[in-house]
């Protein structure tokens, strides 16, 4: 097959005879069918193919972004042929790098071994690990790497118990938790949201645990039913595993972690999916913890999806709209890798610690009232801290090296000034928060600070090179005193050269090496025609910043010296494996120092968060569960009001106990009502953050939860029509909120007809008000529900305003009290610029069922008269009547009133006000 070529992309010939070809043909049939999710690459050593229909359709679209690079293994030959597409090496890791991080694939690559291929690598969203050099190479690791093992037990009463088991291979943590959980598996569902897995491992998926599939599916996470092998020993595993403090028993025996039975089991099996023991580096690293969910305010996946707290899959912080696209995006100014990743733990793990918050807004607080110290601090310190994790997990696996260990090495040296700017704020929370554990873990690294200190030639960093010292041992001492020497007479040789040439003052030869030349000499492009007329020396290459050339005792010199350098890297191979082996006994305070400076990354960055938005934002006041207050004065979306061409209309919420819990929101289509509801539920997640609230002034109870319903959306996918999702995110609101939750509810019951969903809608507005008496913000364009507001006294009516006379239509995005009785869509259809006869139609069809519904009002009031005149006939002889008992009367009296009530009279509905009053 022939390259082809389109812009710079360039699809590698496949290099294989006919013969080649039927022969892996076969194979490839005998490899049989496989997961519509895995992907299976083979390696040929000058580039990498894909087959099949589906993977080629998808390889070619992500690497080549078309399908015209799709090609036939034997073009001439249809019924026995298979599809293929060739990619460069770099151009596969693209595709693995799209496969794994963004679209949640599985992935395998085969390699020929002798006469057979065999499957060499396997790696999946939530086991990363044989594809880190791929991954991360040259990059910031930016997203976690999390996978979950969980299993479902019945309990009595028709309960499930389930045990989770999470594995953080970024951070080499094990967390462990047990809960009774519903039918729906609410807790479980927030779980998921918590820890933020890629992948989960399951038993099975027959009985619970297909509801346990669909229920993952739902919140993007991929399910893997691992092959069953032997068991292996889990606590002779965690023994080999876990990182015991000093003195403490190395046995995993008497952990409390491991008395839940159900969780421990779950971790058995990530352990031997994730094959950890068998990876030296991840021997005596991993700390194991019992996960408590109270700790967290509740979030759902539909508040996750509604507030808009992550951003989209495949955005990146260098991307333009990754900014104004979510929370996260919003909140995340960090200059670090370890910063984007506790960024993103944060943002889906607000906390209920009333006592931590107030830490995080003090900090923040401190850090905007010294605006240079901020900026010294993101710009000069942190900007210029490498990822030390990943640095550590080089160290752990013995793949670091010396120059990897001098970069760790500046951190230590940086941390002390960033201690200084930290210690001159005089703030006793930074004191006690940031500055004491800075201090302990500076203490810790202190060895590993004299070690390199002892061990590297910090001159040789200055050239580029990264060296150990000579005096470190008697051989290196040799070569480096060999190559001294020849580095001398090359510089004599320059001196030569430069008076060879007969330059002028000016213009100058330069003594330069890269790799591929060695040593050489260099002048500049203008003086090329005099270096041509000395045939002493010759040019061995012409770049735009000069004519590179070299004489016979240069090359000579610089061969003596390049095989000097090679002698000098393998004497010192055996030395720096054991600085590397001494490095590693310093993981743990690495790892600590690591976390607290992605946790200070993470405050100023909250700090600069607040400065730069278009309004500032405030510090909200933080009032104890329990204490029922909500105000939010001039409360604005974070993401819309960072969108250019948007100037914000802010609008406010008020609610305290026992005088409102309840929104009943009314107003026309675009009005406002979905972005007034999502501003709330924004705000009060970054107050739980510990960051600071886009309002004018903010009073926040703390809440154990935040729920939400906000758009109506067919998932196809799950074969869930719009309806079906409304009652499965509904229900999940209904089992879970309490007095103490955020409820945010938007235009529900719109997937079934207009009475049904009515009624659907009212029943829950009033069990939220009624029963729950959660903080609820319920945005409807059933007017019927607004008559709650009637009976229970803290439900209000509030409205998105708007202007309209015959001509025009003008929204204004204001909440104000009240009813708005119409929707305005036919005058929002025409602001969409919906062509002018289809509006037209529309208004005709609503004027003509409007006719009919006065007309049939009309009828009915006219047949209710009647009744109502024989009844004032009666009663206007009854007391004339003196065979007539106390409840014939009675009952006359309250059918009168039932009658007057249901006609639609301003007269009669007034009388009634007045005799209530």
């Amino acid at each position: 097959m022939q390259a082809k070529a389109t812009d710079s992309r360039q699809e590698p010939t496949l290099h294989m005879d006919t013969n080649a070809r039927r022969n892996f043909i076969k194979f490839h049939a005998k490899l049989g069918e496989k997961p519509g999710t895995t992907v299976r690459f083979f390696d040929h050593s000058d580039c990498y193919t894909v087959h099949g229909n589906d993977d080629c359709e998808l390889v070619a679209k992500i690497v080549y972004k078309s399908t015209a690079y799709i090609g036939a293994l034997l073009p001439e030959d249809k019924k026995e042929t298979l599809q293929f597409v060739s990619m460069s090496k770099a151009n596969f890791e693209l595709a693995v790098r799209e496969l794994l991080l963004v679209r949640n694939y599985r992935v395998e690559v085969y390699v020929k071994k002798s006469s057979d291929w065999e499957i060499e690598y396997r790696g999946s969203p939530g086991n990363l690990l044989q594809f880190e050099d791929i991954l991360f190479a040259n990059k910031e690791v930016l997203i976690g790497n999390s996978i979950i093992s969980l299993l479902v037990k019945l309990e009595g009463g028709g309960q499930r118990r389930v045990g989770v088991a999470s594995v953080e291979q970024n951070d080499c943590k094990f967390q462990l938790l047990e809960f009774l959980d519903d039918d729906f598996f609410t807790e479980l569902e927030a779980t998921v949201v918590l820890l933020g897995p890629k992948e989960c491992l399951l038993p099975s998926l027959e009985g619970d645990y297909a509801a346990v599939k669909t229920l993952l599916e739902r919140n993007g996470v991929m399910v893997t039913v691992p092959k069953k092998s032997s068991a292996n020993d889990l606590l002779q595993d965690l023994n080999r595993l876990l990182r015991f403090a000093k003195g403490q028993q190395e046995d995993a025996t008497g952990l409390k972690e491991l008395q839940l039975q159900l969780a421990s089991n779950a971790l058995k099996t990530a352990i031997k999916y994730l094959d950890l023991v068998n990876d030296a580096g991840n021997l005596g690293h991993y700390e194991i913890k019992q996960l408590d969910l109270k700790r967290f305010v509740h979030l759902d996946s539909a508040a996750v999806a509604a507030l808009n707290i992550m951003p989209k899959p495949g955005t990146y912080p260098s991307m333009p709209s990754y900014r104004w696209q979510s929370i996260m995006g919003v909140l995340d100014h960090c200059r670090t890798p370890q910063g984007h990743r506790l960024m993103g733990q944060w943002v889906k793990q607000p906390l209920r610690s009333r006592d931590i918050l107030n830490d995080r807004h003090n900090i923040v607080q401190c850090l905007l009232e010294s605006p240079d110290t901020m900026e010294t601090l993101s710009l000069d310190y942190l900007k210029r801290i490498p990822d030390i994790l990943m640095l550590t997990k080089k160290l752990m696996r013995r793949k670091a090296s010396l120059q990897d260990l001098f970069r760790i090495y500046q951190v230590i040296l940086r941390t002390p000034k960033i201690l200084k700017v930290l210690l001159e704020l005089g703030n006793s929370t930074i004191e006690s928060v940031i500055c004491a554990p800075f201090k302990s873990f500076l203490e810790d690294l202190t060895g590993l600070k004299e070690m390199v200190e002892q061990v590297v030639d910090f001159e040789a960093i200055e050239r580029g090179e990264y060296l150990v010292k000579a005096s470190f041992d008697s051989r290196l001492m040799e070569l480096q005193q060999m190559m001294t020497e020849l580095y001398s007479k090359m510089e004599k040789l320059l001196a030569k050269c430069t008076g060879d040439l007969d330059l002028d003052g000016k213009s100058q030869v330069k003594l330069e090496t890269i790799a591929k030349l060695g040593h050489h000499f260099r002048i500049t492009l203008k003086d090329d025609s005099v270096l041509r007329k000395n045939k002493n020396y010759r040019i061995v290459d012409v770049i735009k910043g000069g004519v590179r050339f070299t004489s016979d005792k240069l090359e000579g010199y610089s061969d003596e010296f390049a095989s000097c350098r090679t002698r000098y890297e393998e004497q010192q191979l055996s030395i720096v494996e054991e600085i590397i082996q001494v490095a590693v006994g310093y993981a743990a305070p690495l790892t600590s120092l690591n976390n607290e400076l992605a946790q200070l990354d993470c405050l100023v960055s909250f700090a600069i968060a607040a400065r730069s938005a278009p309004t500032p934002y405030v510090r909200p006041k933080m009032l104890e569960e329990g204490a029922r207050e909500l105000v939010l004065q001039d409360v604005r979306h974070p993401c819309l009001e960072l969108q250019e061409h948007v100037s914000f209309i802010a609008n406010s919420v008020d609610f305290k106990k026992e005088k409102c819990n309840m929104f009943i929101i009314t107003g026309p289509n675009m009005g406002g009502k979905s972005t007034y509801i999502r501003s709330v539920g924004a705000a009060v997640l970054m107050a739980h953050v510990g960051a600071f609230v886009p309002c004018s002034l903010a009073t926040i109870s703390m809440v154990d939860s935040i729920l939400g319903r906000v758009g109506a959306s067919d998932n196809i996918i799950k074969g869930l029509s719009t309806f079906m999702v409304e009652m499965i995110e509904t229900s999940g609101i209904i089992r879970t909120a309490t007095d103490k939750s955020l409820v945010i509810i938007d235009e529900l019951g719109r997937g079934t007809s207009t009475y049904e969903g009515c009624g659907i809608a009212w029943s829950i507005a009033e069990h939220l008000a009624k029963e729950t008496k959660c903080f609820t913000l319920f945005a409807t364009h059933f007017h019927e529900i607004t008559k709650l507001a009637d009976t229970l006294p803290t439900v209000k009516n509030c409205h998105m305003a708007a202007v309209a006379d015959a001509d025009h239509f003008t929204l204004l995005y204001q909440v104000r009290p009240g009813v708005m009785e119409k929707s305005f869509g036919i005058q929002v259809a025409r602001l969409a610029n919906f062509p002018e006869h289809v509006v037209q139609n529309a208004q005709e069809v609503y004027n003509e069922f409007e006719d009919e519904h006065v007309d049939k009002q009309k009828k009915e009031d006219k047949a209710l008269l009647e009744k109502i005149q024989v009844a004032i006939q009666q009663l206007s002889t009854a007391g004339n009547n003196v065979d007539i008992n106390v409840e014939d009367l009675t009952q006359l009296v309250t059918q009168f009133t039932k009658d007057i009530e249901q006609l639609d009279s301003d007269y009669f509905k007034s009388v009634l006000a007045t005799s209530e009053a």
